[in-house]
């Protein structure tokens, strides 16, 4: 889900460009953009690039956080 948002409305420092987002984590540009397509990773469009909240970000992170296991011996 891309949401489209007025300039007015949102703080251009908590925006982060999606090839700075997959940097961050280590993949390529369009893994993040499949991310946003799918709805998995919520962005905005300004103009015709789509920026990430780092808000969002975090909250995404925090999904995939992985679950220890118990080792048995």
């Amino acid at each position: 889900m891309v949401r489209i948002v007025s300039s007015l409305n949102e703080d251009p420092a908590g925006l982060v460009s999606v090839r700075e987002v997959a940097d961050q984590l280590g993949v390529h540009p369009e893994t993040i953009r499949r991310l946003i397509h799918d709805g998995r990773l919520d962005a905005v469009r300004v103009g015709r690039v789509l920026r990430v909240h780092r808000a969002a970000l975090d909250r995404f992170l925090a999904r995939q956080r992985v679950k220890p296991t118990r080792f048995q011996a």
